[in-house]
């Protein structure tokens, strides 16, 4: 009998031993199973995971080779790189804001956007801006104008969160020559460009091809000989400036210039009855003139201001140009449109070269021709607000950028952007009597 029940301890107890065990195992592992549906339930734990469905692939998002340094040696001036993709990059964008960190334009922002928010760009209404900063968290891009940012870095008086998501944008329209903050505390703050270069993130040219014949297709094109462009036009040159000094390449040219031909200069400069930003008179007295001289105030890579394309080109007068290399003319203007410095000897050939032109109504009516023939396959350059849009919609969602030495990216590794100033004494200049003299 003790032998049996012996027997039978021995059959039952591994049996029960074994169903505890696993009942206890089961226990664990669904309680372990409840704290993690428990810990997802209070943080987004699959946000960095690539949706399966086959909708939310990811975009194709070819490398430039612009961010090459061995393609592009301006590329060592800013780091690129490309983040996991997530829910929110993969998602199809249809709308992009844009926060505008100045109160620099608060004016013209007032009566362009009278509730504050809007779209700036008629023809991407899905472009939202904002001058409010409360709008911060949900912006996919912060705008800076340089000029209202303060010389050093103050964090005091940016925004206090910078979302990983977002862009920073730096905006500058200016050529080099005007330093108003000090690089070195910039490092590494911004993410992407806005300046007149082609090579910027988005592009900020103060005009375009594409503008420009835009523009001419609203107003209409009256080629010659059924208008003649001569016709109202009894003066030879005008010239509408502001800074006049020593230093300038532009005056030291125009100083020998205006020894043999008669400008008429406007603004700080010469005559002031009408100033140089005031856009109901400059028109009425730039159509009495030939030719305009679209000077600007340094020679710049691809610099070209609105002394070209708004006070000569829209106004119907020949702009004679100093500044950007002829090639750059050649690219980014319409053909036989201006008259370049470069092409003559001196300024005394130029000189002669206006007054004989200024007579031969064929002739000069040849430089309006480029109105009836725009050029083919001309880049989409809508302007600032519209190209920063189109950036935003079209850009690579997990390509992110920042720039590491943004000076050294503007100015060039060896100050090469920009031609130097000439090497005299600075003195600030005024046009008097057909002549330039020493400001009082």
């Amino acid at each position: 009998m003790r032998s049996s029940l012996k027997h039978l301890f021995f059959v039952i107890f591994p049996i029960l031993l074994g169903t505890l065990l696993v009942v206890y195992f089961t226990d664990k592992i669904v309680d372990q199973n409840r704290n993690v549906r428990d810990l997802d339930a209070d943080c987004d734990c699959n946000k960095n995971k690539v949706p399966s469905t086959p909708e939310q692939t990811l975009p194709v998002c070819a490398s430039d080779p612009r961010d090459d340094p061995k393609v592009s040696p301006l590329a060592k001036f800013y780091s690129v790189w490309y983040d996991p993709p997530t829910e929110k990059t993969l998602a199809k964008r249809e709308l992009v804001k844009i926060l505008i960190w100045t109160d620099l334009w608060d004016d013209q922002l007032n009566k362009k956007l009278p509730k504050g928010t809007g779209a700036l760009c008629k023809t991407r209404p899905n472009c939202i801006f904002s001058k409010y900063r409360e709008n911060i968290h949900e912006s996919d891009a912060v705008l800076f104008e340089v000029s209202n940012l303060q010389k050093d870095y103050n964090s005091s008086v940016m925004p206090t969160v910078r979302y990983p998501h977002q862009h920073w944008v730096w905006f500058h329209t200016e050529c080099p020559n005007f330093p108003s903050i000090n690089f070195e505390t910039y490092r590494s703050v911004f993410n992407w460009t806005i300046t007149y270069r082609a090579d910027s993130d988005s592009s900020g040219a103060w005009g375009s091809l594409y503008r420009t014949y835009q523009r001419l297709k609203v107003e209409g094109v009256d080629p010659y000989p059924n208008k003649d462009y001569t016709v109202g036009k009894k003066k030879l040159a005008v010239w509408f400036i502001s800074k006049c000094n020593t230093q300038a390449n532009r005056v030291a040219y125009a100083t020998e210039l205006v020894k043999h031909m008669h400008v008429d200069v406007f603004g700080r400069c010469g005559k002031t009855v009408c100033a140089k930003w005031n856009v109901t008179c400059m028109p009425g007295i730039i159509r009495q003139y030939k030719f305009y001289l679209a000077f600007e105030n340094m020679k710049c890579k691809e610099y070209l201001t609105e002394k070209f394309w708004r006070n000569a080109l829209a106004n119907d007068v020949i702009p004679v140009v100093l500044g950007a290399n002829r090639s750059d003319y050649e690219r980014l203007a319409p053909p036989h449109s201006y008259i370049h410095v470069d092409d003559f000897k001196s300024p005394e050939e130029l000189a002669d070269f206006l007054k004989k032109l200024g007579e031969d109504k064929d002739q000069y009516n040849a430089y309006f021709k480029w109105k009836t023939t725009p050029p083919k396959n001309m880049p989409l350059e809508e302007g600032g607000w519209c190209n920063l849009c189109r950036k935003l919609l079209e850009r690579c969602p997990t390509k992110r950028k920042l720039y590491t030495d943004l000076r050294r990216w503007f100015e060039g590794e060896h100050l090469s952007m920009c031609d130097p100033l000439e090497n005299v004494k600075f003195q600030k200049l005024r046009f008097v009597d057909d002549h330039f003299q020493a400001a009082t």
